[in-house]
């Protein structure tokens, strides 16, 4: 079948047998397939608040809600999800073949899936583990004659050894520090060093060479390159690799979370373009090589494409790849869906369960080049929150307004089309519900919920608008009184 219209994209699914089942730690990260699929299943760990709008879209099962007791050893990703007795229960109960749609896949996965008859569409472990790493980054770029940050992966020890002047002899005197052992994303195990202060408080931090309960041995150290924070999804297919437009990455937003390490993920803006049309051809053609280069290893579907634009040369550096579903979506593919276009978890899915189709690559990519209008932000846990079992803010479309106290609930939905105002907001993906029975541990990276918003909500020269920015401390504020409002 030609696929050019989701019309097509659904008729494709309608015919295939079997069962499609999104797993994910919230059941609004995986929410995307229900666009094009009748009969769609989430597997989701968290209890979330806005499981009863979700649930309007596909079967959802939740974890937290079967289980009353929290387990002894707490769930960290799908791979321990689906070892769960309960979880397994429930994977019985639905029809054969299954098909998982996950984040990213786990060396325990496979045996798993090959007992069960689960077919993971993702890829290997051991290719995402091997494609993820900095070091296959650097030597991917420097085959592919790609510009790269001045820099290396060093041993642990050399932060000891070495004193900020002498990575200043090396690289200047802004530098970035990154910790490789550190393997999930978002800002983890990333650290800005502008002034000798820095280097010294970071040198304490890492004296017993561990972060985050990780065993370190090496650090990679390279020039900190002035210049807009963007990204790409690439989508590798057997027709080419498929583009994504560039996208403005959100980083370290005061308003949105307190975190201990630097280049926090945020959230994205996409309508104001970050760079010049050559900023974007440039990009594009790396993340066509990029991605043409990892289809040759045997990689299929979805990853993505971190860059560094400078604003007034247009000069683009990639600065690393992320194996796996990227923190654009759903959100990206929700913006494609209201412009007619074809979401890439759809080509995503195709590739793995081998099933023949044919696009027209150049077409798509002009589509999926055009530029879309929205935002979406992170939202992360105060320190002072505790685990509660009340809800302390309803999912659903707000209006934010100073003068009547802050965010006013409009009305249950989700439904991107009802914002109507830059003063309004969605909240999903979130609160967490809990029982109170949980153990009490935050963590700078907990999340408390998603915004989404219908404009760019970080202009040209980079700055937050005030509507975002207010409603993201009000919601945090709200969240820490246990208000509903």
């Amino acid at each position: 079948m030609f696929i050019h219209n989701i019309q097509q994209v659904i008729t494709l699914f309608k015919s295939l047998p079997g069962t499609f089942v999104g797993v994910g730690m919230t059941p609004f990260s995986r929410i995307l397939p229900s666009s094009f699929l009748e009969n769609y299943h989430i597997l989701a760990l968290h209890k979330t608040g806005d499981l009863p709008l979700l649930r309007k879209k596909a079967h959802i099962f939740c974890f937290e809600e079967e289980v009353e007791m929290p387990t002894l050893s707490p769930i960290q990703n799908s791979a321990g999800l689906l070892a769960h007795p309960r979880t397994r229960h429930f994977m019985d109960g639905i029809s054969h073949p299954k098909h998982l749609l996950l984040y990213q896949n786990y060396p325990e996965l496979r045996s798993a899936a090959k007992t069960n008859g689960w077919n993971l569409l993702a890829n290997s472990p051991q290719l995402r583990l091997a494609v993820g790493k900095r070091r296959f980054f650097k030597k991917m770029a420097s085959e592919l004659g790609l510009p790269q940050a001045p820099g290396d992966i060093y041993p642990i020890a050399d932060i000891h050894k070495k004193g900020y002047e002498d990575w200043c002899h090396l690289l200047g005197t802004d530098f970035v520090i990154q910790l490789p052992e550190i393997e999930r994303g978002g800002g983890r195990g990333t650290f800005f060093i502008r002034k000798m202060e820095d280097y010294h408080q970071l040198q304490y931090r890492l004296r017993k060479n561990r972060w985050r309960d990780t065993p370190l041995e090496s650090v990679s150290i390279h020039q900190f390159l002035d210049g807009i924070s963007a990204s790409m999804v690439v989508c590798v297919t057997r027709h080419g690799t498929l583009v994504s437009s560039l996208q403005r990455q959100l980083l370290d937003l005061s308003c949105c979370g307190d975190f201990a390490e630097d280049g926090v993920f945020c959230g994205h803006a996409w309508g104001v373009f970050p760079g010049s049309e050559a900023a974007y051809a440039s990009a594009f053609e790396q993340a066509c090589r990029i991605g043409d280069f990892l289809g040759t290893l045997g990689y299929k579907g979805i990853l993505g494409i971190d860059f560094i634009v400078h604003e007034t040369d247009g000069k683009v550096c990639p600065i690393e790849i992320n194996p796996r579903l990227t923190g654009a979506l759903p959100m990206l593919s929700l913006l494609h869906l209201q412009s007619g276009t074809v979401p890439m978890e759809a080509f995503h899915m195709l590739e793995f369960l081998e099933i023949p189709y044919r696009i027209d690559r150049e077409a798509l990519n002009r589509r999926y080049a055009k530029t879309v209008q929205g935002s979406h932000l992170l939202v992360f846990q105060p320190p002072g929150l505790k685990n509660r079992g009340n809800v302390p803010l309803r999912p659903g479309l707000y209006e934010y307004g100073p003068t009547n106290g802050g965010g006013r609930f409009l009305k249950a939905t989700l439904e991107y089309e009802h914002i109507q105002s830059e003063n309004q907001f969605i909240l999903t993906d979130g609160p967490r519900l809990t029982t109170g029975k949980e153990p009490s541990c935050w963590d700078s990276h907990s999340r408390l919920c998603r915004l989404l918003f219908s404009y760019p909500v970080m202009d040209a020269k980079g700055v937050l608008s005030p509507q975002a920015h207010m409603a993201a401390e009000w919601v945090r504020e709200y969240a820490m009184k246990g208000d509903t409002p």
